[in-house]
């Protein structure tokens, strides 16, 4: 590893991260693996300096080697570590380093326990995927068949990892990850915050003044819609992340890596209060999201997809309340109340809306949303004109959902 002197005389590394496969230039995939490597390093206070795309050609994976160790020490690959003909990536880095592929027992015998274990016979080209840079270290893939390597390279360290992204993250995680963590996470203090219902802009300027002091240490960045997160590092992180935390108020849902849901199903337990959900616009969505937290069982009681008229009226809606049409801040509070009474929850939520891409029933514009709850005799409820597409509409309507319960707890 590299080290230098800017936090108490350590260095934060410089990365690089490069994606290989003709799927990625054609856009047939997005390169995801580069999300996960770059938050992860970004965390443990490591400079991404860039990222690139390359096909499955050895000169143009040497050629973005040559290039990444130009501007940085620590080089992330991922892709063509496959066992066909055109998974070039292992000969590549032997020819970029001058290192000769070498068979490695360490490496068939990771290759042979993911067939052993299923009960198939080895792959044809499975041997080749046995075969990595001589000096270099194996990194055991246990959930792929393919294991990555480690090498260093004129003071540089190249990691190399299969494309497949539940492979590269189980490696990525296992192995690189808490390795880098115990060189780098104790000597780079850092804190984090996560954000929402503020715009990029907006989070800047309501805390401009403290991070002009030291703009270097503070990182903005957008996450999910209406999702900001800010990175705070350095030797003063700890200051300024209690005068931004206290500046941004209650916009700030977590100061950890918890995403939104997982705050609000942690708050639910924590409170021992239980949820029921009815949907119309999102379908369920809200109820997935939800359910997809392990645990969840102990405060979700259940939810109702009344997405037609007919449903709505025969979950018990009222006659009255359709005036205003399916869409309207009375048919959501409806919604909510008639979901907690009827699965006996303490909290109901009612989501309705229209999310395009066309009218259909409703007089409302497309993208217009009416989210209530309904807690003990409390009721809370809220409209929203959203913008984007039908998916971004339904995403949105669900964001604002959990932020509105997680303000009601």
């Amino acid at each position: 590893m590299i080290f230098g002197e800017d936090f108490g005389g350590i260095r934060a590394m410089e990365a690089y991260i490069i994606g290989v496969g003709n799927e990625l230039l054609r856009g047939a995939i997005v390169n995801t693996n580069a999300v996960f490597i770059a938050q992860d390093l970004i965390r443990l206070g490591i400079k991404v300096k860039g990222m690139l795309n390359v096909g499955d050609s050895i000169d143009d994976i040497v050629t973005s080697l040559r290039f990444a160790t130009s501007v940085a020490d620590f080089i992330v690959i991922t892709g063509g570590l496959g066992p066909t003909h055109d998974d070039l990536t292992r000969e590549a880095v032997s020819l970029f380093t001058g290192l000769p592929l070498v068979f490695s027992e360490e490496a068939l015998e990771n290759i042979e326990y993911y067939f052993s274990i299923r009960n198939r016979p080895l792959g044809p080209g499975s041997p080749k995927e046995a075969f990595i840079p001589k000096g270099g270290e194996v990194l055991r893939n246990s959930v792929g068949v393919a294991p990555g390597f480690w090498v260093k390279h004129n003071g540089k360290d190249i990691v190399v990892l299969p494309g497949v992204p539940r492979e590269a993250k189980d490696i990525w995680e296992n192995i690189i990850k808490k390795r880098l963590e115990s060189l780098y996470l104790h000597n780079v203090p850092y804190f984090t915050l996560r954000v929402f219902g503020l715009g990029e802009s907006m989070v800047e300027s309501k805390i401009l003044d403290i991070i002009k002091e030291d703009r270097s240490n503070v990182d903005i960045l957008i996450g999910e819609p209406l999702e900001i997160k800010l990175f705070i590092k350095g030797g003063n992180a700890r200051e300024l992340f209690e005068r931004i935390k206290e500046r941004l108020g209650d916009y700030v849902f977590t100061d950890s890596d918890e995403t939104l849901v997982e705050v609000v199903v942690k708050k639910l337990k924590e409170k021992n209060l239980t949820l029921a959900t009815a949907e119309s616009c999102t379908g369920g969505l809200l109820a997935e999201r939800i359910t997809s937290i392990p645990g969840s069982s102990t405060i979700f009681k259940g939810g109702f997809v009344p997405y037609s008229h007919w449903a709505k009226k025969t979950l018990g809606i009222p006659s009255y309340i359709f005036e205003a049409g399916d869409v309207s801040i009375e048919m959501a509070e409806n919604l909510a109340r008639i979901a907690k009474e009827k699965l006996s929850a303490d909290i109901g939520v009612g989501i309705t809306g229209n999310a395009g891409p066309t009218a259909g029933d409703t007089t409302k514009p497309i993208g217009y949303v009416c989210i209530g709850i309904v807690k003990d005799g409390d009721v809370i409820y809220r409209d929203f004109q959203l913008e984007g597409d039908r998916a971004r509409v339904r995403f949105l309507a669900i964001q604002w959902a959990l932020d509105m319960l997680r303000r009601s707890i």
